[in-house]
């Protein structure tokens, strides 16, 4: 055996270590943390913000609209609710006058079209009319089908039945015949035909959404000023806040401003929505106003850490903090933020802002502030190491 060279042996020992070897550093790796184990594989180190924008990141947070508030309170207008269950009749005059005569000779009768625009909506309708000369009976037909033969005297209302009625009608009138009478005639003089539609127009439930923002915390005021359209006594309201009830009552036709109050709980940050609803009654509801408190001046409060390392790379001016805000809009952002007490200016047309605050930081829990001067929205506040 040449010098150097291994005996099978030993090389199939060798290479079983080997083997084992792998196999264990590769159980370790898999066991263990997943952020130690990016750290082995990626040679990333938690803290440095030159290896990957995630491990400089100290605070994300989606902040959403920030309104300035009056006496600690954020108001949100809310567009106004027509809410109804009502007739509404559509009166259209089909002739003015009408002459019908029947004899064994001769026969003089008037038909009449019309339209219903809204079948399936429809109440019911009327033909409604004034008989100034009578003789006979008069007879009335609705598309081809009789539904009025009598002696018919002064004003006439005839409901027309809804099964025959269609879009495009046809009224036939007449008058009934003299009989065995040869010189006999029958005659009717009519003045003043209308049709009258009766609707039932219905809106008795509406939804409003408002949106919540971070700022906005602790219990509201709803406040709405109702008014009556129809003097009518006895509808039902009920409100409800995120479909849960706020409040239900019997109201009646009193313009007069209400207020309800509402408890912290039935309010969810972000999208929320009010919802009236009525039984019967015509009413509106203007100058919705739902107040919720905020904190002072409608700021928001958010807390971010900095560790040893973090702070003495900041004091030895290797990394920055820097404070950045996105914008949803081009619109003027006007507001005061404070960090740890120190405060600073805000005013930008910009969708992107930002700013070194790292004289304003310290080691251990910090605390920013932002306090909003006009109403803006912010999609995405950051604090980042870099």
């Amino acid at each position: 055996m040449k010098k150097g060279q291994l005996t099978p042996q030993v090389g199939s020992n060798v290479a079983v270590f080997v083997l084992l070897l792998g196999l264990f550093l590769a159980v370790y790796v898999l066991l263990l943390p997943p952020e130690d184990r990016e750290a082995l594989l990626y040679n990333t180190t938690e803290g440095d913000g030159s290896q990957g924008l995630s491990s400089g990141v100290i605070l994300s947070q989606s902040v959403g609209t920030l309104k300035p508030a009056d006496n600690d309170e954020i108001i949100h207008r809310i567009d106004s609710i027509n809410l109804y269950s009502k007739e509404e009749p559509k009166i259209t005059d089909l002739a003015y006058s009408l002459h019908l005569e029947k004899s064994l000779a001769s026969e003089t009768k008037r038909n009449i079209a019309f339209s219903i625009d809204n079948l399936e909506s429809i109440e019911s309708v009327n033909l409604v009319l004034v008989v100034n000369r009578n003789k006979g009976n008069l007879i009335i037909g609705l598309n081809n089908i009789i539904i009025y033969d009598s002696k018919a005297s002064g004003l006439v209302n005839i409901m027309l039945p809804k099964e025959i009625l269609q879009d495009k009608n046809s009224i036939e009138l007449s008058v009934s015949s003299p009989g065995l009478n040869i010189f006999g005639k029958n005659a009717y003089d009519l003045s003043n035909i209308k049709l009258r539609e009766n609707y039932q127009l219905t809106n008795t439930r509406e939804s409003r959404e408002f949106i919540m923002s971070e700022q906005e915390s602790g219990d509201a005021r709803l406040r709405f000023i109702l008014y009556c359209n129809i003097n009518r006594q006895g509808s039902r309201l009920s409100i409800f806040l995120n479909n849960r009830e706020i409040k239900n009552e019997i109201i009646s036709c009193t313009t007069a401003e209400r207020e309800i109050e509402i408890k912290e709980d039935y309010l969810e940050k972000g999208i929320n929505t009010l919802t009236f609803q009525i039984d019967r009654g015509d009413y509106l509801f203007n100058d919705i106003r739902l107040k919720i408190k905020t904190g002072l001046n409608g700021a928001v409060n958010y807390k971010f850490a900095l560790t040893s390392d973090e702070y003495d790379g900041i004091l030895s001016e290797d990394r920055e903090a820097v404070l950045s805000f996105e914008f949803n809009d081009d619109n003027r952002k006007k507001a005061t933020v404070s960090v740890n007490g120190k405060e600073f200016s805000i005013d930008t047309n910009d969708v992107d802002y930002e700013r070194d605050i790292s004289r304003f930081v310290k080691e251990g829990n910090n605390f920013i502030k932002i306090t909003p001067l006009d109403e803006f929205s912010i999609d995405l506040l950051s604090i980042t190491l870099k």
